[in-house]
C-alpha cells in the first residue's frame, strides 16, 4: 500500500465480530484517553511517541489489527507508520465512542492514571506501592525511583508472574508513552491493580526528587 492508503471506517459492531474473529484492537489515542476509557484487551501505542517502532517490536505481523483512533487524520496516519515496518493486516478503523460501546455490550476498562507529586507522599506514608520501571538497562543503570523493579518493555512477559498481586502497582518510564504501553500489555495478559505514572522520570526529577542508584544491574527474573 502507499502512503495514500485510507482506511476502512468499521462501525462498533463489526469491532465487536472482529475481536470475536480474534482481531487485536490497536489504541492509538494518547495516554490519558486511553487510562480514562478503552476496550479491555487493548494494546495502547500512541501516534504521539515511537508509534511504528514499538509496533514493530511488541506485534505480531500475521495479527489482524483493528485501530482505534482520534479521527480519520490520526488513524490514516497510523496505517500508512504500520504499513512501512510491516504491519499491514490492518482491518480498518473504529473511533472511541464509549455510548455505542456499551450499546454492543464491549467490555470496557480504565486505568488510574497518578503523578510524582501524588506517589511521593504516597511513598512517604510506607502504603504499599509497587513501582514497575519498564524503560531500558542503560536508563535503569541511570537511577531509578526508590524501590522500584526493573521491568523493559521489549523484555516484558505478562506470562510470567513478577508483580506482586497484593499491591497496587504503578508502571512508569521516562515521560510516559512506554508505560501505558506496557500497563496495556500487563492488563491483557490479566495482571489487575495497575496505574500509570504519567510523568514518570522525568516529572520525578523536575521535582527535584532524588533516583536511587543500583548496586548491580537488576537480575534476570525481574526482565
Amino acid at each position: 500500500m502507499s502512503d495514500c492508503s485510507s482506511p476502512r471506517l468499521i462501525t462498533v459492531a463489526q469491532v465487536v465480530q472482529e475481536i470475536r474473529g480474534g482481531a487485536l484492537v490497536l489504541d492509538t489515542r494518547p495516554a490519558e484517553q486511553f487510562a480514562k476509557l478503552h476496550i479491555r484487551g487493548s494494546i495502547q501505542i500512541s501516534l504521539m511517541g515511537n508509534f511504528a517502532s514499538w509496533a514493530a517490536f511488541i506485534i505480531d505481523p500475521n495479527q489482524k489489527l483493528l485501530l482505534i483512533a482520534e479521527d480519520v487524520k490520526h488513524a490514516k496516519e497510523a496505517l500508512n507508520r504500520l504499513e512501512r515496518v510491516g504491519l499491514a493486516r490492518v482491518i480498518g478503523y473504529s473511533l472511541a465512542d464509549e455510548d455505542q460501546w456499551r450499546k454492543e455490550g464491549l467490555n470496557l476498562a480504565s486505568i488510574s492514571v497518578e503523578r510524582c507529586e501524588q506517589i511521593h507522599r504516597r511513598l512517604q506514608s510506607d502504603s504499599p506501592l509497587q513501582l514497575v520501571d519498564v524503560r531500558s538497562r542503560a536508563e535503569w543503570l541511570k537511577g531509578h525511583l526508590p524501590g522500584a523493579v526493573s521491568m523493559p518493555l521489549l523484555d516484558l512477559d505478562p506470562t510470567k508472574q513478577i508483580i506482586d498481586p497484593s499491591k497496587a502497582s504503578l508502571v512508569y518510564c521516562y515521560e510516559g508513552f512506554r508505560a501505558t504501553t506496557a500497563a496495556s500489555i500487563l492488563l491483557r495478559g490479566g495482571a489487575a491493580e495497575i496505574g500509570i505514572l504519567i510523568d514518570g522520570v522525568e516529572g520525578w526529577s523536575a521535582l527535584g526528587l532524588p533516583l536511587e542508584m543500583p548496586e548491580t544491574p537488576p537480575p534476570d527474573q525481574l526482565s
